[in-house]
């Protein structure tokens, strides 16, 4: 059907245009002459070996009726191909719906995700057979107006209670890891995948409100089956109560402290950013994020140190080393968490983060390690302040020009627990928004009106 202009299929669909191409086959818009409805239709090649998922998704679709999921209207065959005649789907895919978003709003957000819980929770309790999609992707994911649904089930499968007999095909971005791994596949693969959507529109999200839903995402995506949300059930409620919390004002401020390599200094200045805005009156804790143990190599240097509640105490300064996995230590209830990351740091993390700090180094062979092209801080980039870390100031404008933005020059320190000005005026320029207040700020130090040159 290379030329599809006049082509009638079983003398009821007229082809119109084609609409895409996919792995297995091609899609049309095509005009149900009779009706005058618009539908797509789905050619695959019975010569090709991927022809047969045509016949799987007419056999899934032909007995469900969710508003999520399109309407299967036939299923044709000539001689060499197979024609799936579906509802036509007008809108784009949630991955092109959000490239076009500088943001989302919460309401959206929690709306698509408590429809796609109720497109999951239908397929999974369908009877007599519950139905595993398994593909779940942005791609397969269509925005019409507030309204999402879901398409292609190509590699969807019933689960029978003869046992489950899956493709295995998924993808590697949104699939659970045991799709690839040869083992188990159960509902909770799909759940996996509900959560990697979510964490993929988080990127869209208010900072405080991705703060709020992490938890959720991080338990749909755990490596280990079982230690998932065992039903969409289960997964939904928990958005929901989360929701309804999501509109209350969040005081609480998350700093991460990223280091372009190793020893650049990022524990240095997020231990002395902790000191000083205790003293300055913020009721600020330090969290070690990264595997180094420093927070216990220091206290054991110093004096008039307390532990309690798995936190370290001294005068202004209050921290929590990182322990290791099975201790659970609680959050400490702070105005401000400083949480150190080191050079090992995720889109989760980030994600969370009112403000980065970002550390680079101050010697010249290490001007490299600083990547300004990297994803994940470009992703985050309204949130980003670049620290210098005892750089000349040559290096300071490399730096400053490197990322095209104002850094910050951080001094030579050998106090990380005494808060003197200099650490004063640190915590004062982050405070500051951006727009008129760190404009102003950098107008009245010289250095910065350098920088910005």
């Amino acid at each position: 059907m290379t030329n599809y202009n006049n082509f009638i299929l079983s003398g009821r669909y007229e082809l119109i245009r084609p609409l895409g191409q996919g792995q297995s086959g091609s899609v049309y818009l095509a005009r149900q002459q009779s009706l005058k409805l618009d539908r797509a239709i789905k050619r695959f090649p019975k010569t090709d070996t991927l022809s047969g998922f045509a016949i799987s998704e007419a056999q899934i679709l032909k007995s469900v009726q969710h508003p999520g999921i399109p309407t299967i209207f036939d299923f044709e065959e000539d001689e060499s191909y197979y024609y799936l005649v579906e509802e036509y789907i007008q809108g784009d895919s949630l991955e092109a719906f959000l490239l076009h978003q500088q943001s989302i709003s919460q309401n959206l957000f929690l709306k698509f995700c408590e429809q796609l819980c109720d497109i999951f929770s239908y397929l999974h309790t369908l009877r007599p057979s519950p139905i595993l999609y398994q593909d779940l992707k942005p791609e397969h994911i269509i925005v019409c107006g507030l309204q999402i649904k879901l398409i292609d089930f190509n590699v969807a499968s019933f689960i029978t209670s003869s046992g489950n007999d899956f493709n295995r095909f998924g993808n590697c971005d949104f699939s659970a890891p045991e799709l690839y791994d040869s083992e188990e596949v159960t509902l909770a693969s799909d759940i996996y995948s509900i959560g990697k959507i979510m964490e993929f529109m988080s990127c869209y999200l208010d900072a405080s409100l991705t703060r709020s839903i992490q938890p959720i995402i991080q338990k749909a995506i755990h490596a280990e089956p079982t230690k998932r949300y065992q039903t969409v059930e289960e997964l939904s409620a928990a958005i929901q109560k989360t929701g309804k919390n999501m509109g209350e004002t969040h005081l609480r401020q998350t700093i991460a402290v990223l280091g372009s390599h190793p020893g650049c200094g990022c524990t240095h200045i997020a231990l002395s950013l902790a000191t000083a805005m205790n003293h300055l009156g913020m009721d600020a804790v330090y969290l070690e994020r990264n595997s180094g143990n420093c927070l216990r190599k220091a206290v054991m240097q110093m004096e008039h140190v307390w532990e309690r509640d798995g936190c370290y105490y001294n005068h202004g300064f209050r921290g929590c080393p990182k322990y290791d996995e099975g201790i659970e230590i609680p959050t400490p209830d702070a105005e401000v968490i400083i949480e150190d990351y080191g050079c090992n740091y995720c889109s989760a993390n980030l994600a969370t983060a009112d403000k980065i700090l970002y550390v680079c180094g101050g010697a010249i062979w290490h001007r490299d390690d600083a990547k300004p092209e990297d994803y994940l801080l470009n992703q985050f980039r309204d949130r980003l302040c670049v620290i210098a870390n005892l750089c000349d100031h040559h290096s300071a404008v490399f730096f400053a020009r490197k990322f095209s933005m104002p850094v910050y020059s951080y001094f030579y320190d050998t106090e990380i627990f005494h808060a003197d000005k200099r650490k004063r005026d640190f915590v004062h320029w982050l405070s500051l928004e951006k727009g008129r207040n760190r404009l102003f700020f950098h107008l009245r130090n010289p250095f910065f009106r350098l920088l910005q040159k």
